[in-house]
């Protein structure tokens, strides 16, 4: 006999088919905004492109700027989609992290990820912000983010791996400014950065302005603990080795 109660059965495999649907329009969305932009991105060409009726479109996501939206969230969120910002796996682990140079460490190697993922697409959303809903729900995206760091910082200073004399204000504030994608944005396209350039660029950056001098130094230095297993190390000289 059947342990597992037949409606429960179908509610999970209905909700997984939902979550596969939502998902393909997302990635249509993402396609199209990113190459011929949101003012050509219809409703109408997002189901064609992933094979589902417009109806499915507007019943998923209800209108063009929250389809936009929900795209920078799923897509930015990468494997685990729109999952709860503070509950992925790599926030876990800077949450869990032995000491505050591990975390700025994984914030660098991971944290920049998102920006890469949604910089095709953010010539989009640029074009989009006059819209109010679009405009509403960025500045809620936004306000989120900036309270995730806040979680971050706190936690720092709780345990005593901020500089002296920093108060959780204006860490919030530093990590807030310099972890962002305007900075992405201008080093890997306008200065013609690497990726890995930018993320060991951000990582060393942090780590002087939220850091103690020593713990900063020592977190950037070769064979650091802090970065033992991360790809942005491989550039890091770029920016601690001495001036000749």
């Amino acid at each position: 006999m059947n342990d597992v109660d037949p409606p429960v059965v179908y509610r999970t495999a209905r909700a997984e088919r939902a979550a596969r649907t939502r998902l393909r329009i997302a990635e249509a969305a993402y396609e199209l905004f990113a190459t011929v932009g949101y003012g050509a991105t219809t409703m109408e060409a997002v189901g064609k492109r992933a094979g589902v009726a417009v109806q499915t479109v507007y019943f998923v996501f209800h209108t063009k700027p929250r389809l936009l939206i929900e795209t920078l969230k799923i897509t930015g969120g990468g494997q685990e989609g729109t999952a709860d910002v503070m509950a992925r796996s790599w926030i876990q682990a800077v949450l869990e992290a032995h000491d505050g140079a591990r975390r700025l460490a994984l914030i660098a190697e991971h944290g920049t990820q998102i920006y890469r993922r949604l910089g095709p697409v953010w010539p989009a959303v640029l074009a989009a912000m006059g819209d109010p809903e679009v405009s509403a729900a960025w500045q809620g995206v936004v306000r989120g983010r900036r309270e995730g760091m806040r979680t971050i910082v706190t936690l720092m200073a709780e345990r005593d791996e901020l500089r002296d004399g920093l108060s959780v204000e204006l860490a919030t504030d530093l990590l807030f400014g310099i972890h962002r994608h305007e900075l992405f944005l201008a080093f890997t396209g306008e200065c013609g950065w690497s990726f890995d350039r930018y993320r060991a660029w951000t990582f060393v950056t942090l780590c002087d302005q939220l850091l103690p001098p020593g713990v900063a130094m020592a977190a950037v230095a070769p064979g650091s603990p802090a970065t033992q297993d991360l790809e942005l190390v491989s550039f890091l000289r770029d920016f601690t080795a001495p001036i000749e």
